[in-house]
């Protein structure tokens, strides 16, 4: 830029050099100010001005798992259909608390071409929804979703029949869901709330952000279909 400069006005330096700090601090003042928060304090993600993006936390780990349990089970995969569930047991201790509730993973219909740059696993949402209808962690913490999963599945191989007893008995044998579907509308009003907010938060954090058009937005459960869920259920 400064040879720019001089080639094209020979004397007169448009650019100086604190122009050039200015932009630069300007455009890594935001990024400052999120590291040294996460150094201090935990945060909640969905509350933070700037907008954590998820890239900036590897999933590298899980997509390598991912990758090896692909590869070992490529047919049932392709065979299996959407909507499919598990029954796990809650879990809480002293460092690691899991209460009763939904993982929801769902998978947003339509275009969503221009959606990356607020979820950057577009098109896939993930929500654990607790048993009271509060929204536990929503779509921008899906790493920690993804070790909650990872935790409570990874590994078993045997299904917990007194959990599946319970969950059938409080559904009557799958014939009623209301409890569940009210947990998947929570679910979507929590993304759709979020990733509005978070849209338009990121026209304040970043000079190259661009507005999601409307049309793109999810704003409804029909823009959504059920990939898998997770119950966590208490004994």
């Amino acid at each position: 830029m400064a040879l720019v400069d001089l080639t094209a006005t020979a004397e007169e330096n448009i650019l100086n050099e604190d122009q050039i700090r200015e932009l630069i601090d300007q455009d890594l003042k935001y990024r400052d100010r999120q590291l040294l928060r996460l150094k201090d304090e935990v945060l909640d993600i969905e509350d933070v001005t700037e907008g954590v993006s998820l890239g900036e936390f590897s999933l590298d780990d899980f997509r390598i798992e991912l990758a090896n349990y692909i590869e070992a089970n490529r047919e049932k995969l392709k065979n299996a259909p959407l909507g499919l569930y598990a029954v796990v047991p809650s879990y809480e201790d002293l460092a690691i608390k899991v209460p009763p509730g939904v993982i929801f993973c769902l998978k947003q219909k339509g275009d969503t071409a221009e959606n990356e740059q607020v979820n950057p696993v577009q098109p896939y949402f993930l929500v654990y929804v607790q048993d009271d209808g509060e929204v536990r962690f929503t779509f921008v913490h899906t790493k920690k979703i993804l070790e909650i999963y990872r935790f409570l599945c990874s590994g078993k191989t045997e299904v917990y029949e007194e959990l599946c007893r319970l969950f059938d008995q409080a559904t009557q044998q799958g014939k009623n869901m209301t409890a569940y579907t009210q947990l998947l509308q929570r679910a979507v009003k929590s993304i759709t709330a979020t990733f509005r907010k978070r849209a338009l938060s990121g026209l304040t954090s970043s000079r190259s952000a661009v507005l999601v058009p409307q049309s793109q937005q999810p704003s409804a459960p029909e823009d959504f279909e059920l990939v898998t869920w997770l119950v966590i259920k208490g004994l």
